[in-house]
């Protein structure tokens, strides 16, 4: 788990200290093994960012292991921002069906999915400019959901490679859920 810099760290020994008297500096990493944090014992993963603030991950796995843990969440995270905002508006929703809402989540998991696709294939061919944090401009489920938004317009040339490229994806994603389709109520 992430915590704020205000936790006291407690060594075997019994001296608590906080994050910032660690004395690191800007994008230096400490990985500190057996530490008590609010009674809880567990490894201590710190890096420094800049402005004296630091992520600080606490958990019970290894200390190599915090770090891309945290990676992995992180991407989840943007996936289910994603999904409740930023073009798929999951949580627009006024449904109230357990059923209804299962499957809605269902075809908007598979739109977001599709649209990642579409962006990660036309991050291979044009790579998506990065901003001077050396994160991307946008992301690339954005970039695809963009670029769908572009071949659906009228005025969009369909023999273009791109748009051949994001027929092909619908169609295979199309036989693939009509080869798995299991038999529901779609309606009331």
């Amino acid at each position: 788990m992430r915590l704020p810099k205000h936790h006291l760290l407690t060594e075997q020994s019994g001296r608590r200290r906080a994050i910032a008297d660690l004395g690191m500096a800007v994008g230096q990493v400490r990985r500190l093994a057996h530490v008590q944090v609010d009674g809880v014992w567990g490894q201590v993963w710190v890096k420094a960012l800049a402005e004296g603030k630091f992520l600080f991950l606490f958990g019970t796995a290894g200390l190599t292991s915090l770090g891309q843990f945290y990676a992995k969440r992180w991407t989840i995270e943007q996936c289910f921002q994603n999904l409740k905002g930023r073009g798929f508006n999951l949580e627009n929703s006024h449904l109230r069906s357990h059923d209804k809402l299962r499957k809605l989540v269902a075809l908007v998991s598979l739109a977001y999915v599709f649209c990642l696709s579409v962006g990660q294939a036309a991050d291979r061919r044009t790579p998506v400019a990065h901003k001077n944090h050396g994160y991307r401009a946008t992301s690339l489920s954005r970039h695809g959901l963009n670029i769908v938004r572009q071949l659906t317009r009228p005025a969009t040339d369909a023999r273009t490679r791109l748009a051949r490229m994001v027929e092909a994806l619908l169609d295979w994603l199309i036989k693939q859920v009509a080869r798995y389709q299991i038999p529901v109520k779609i309606m009331g």
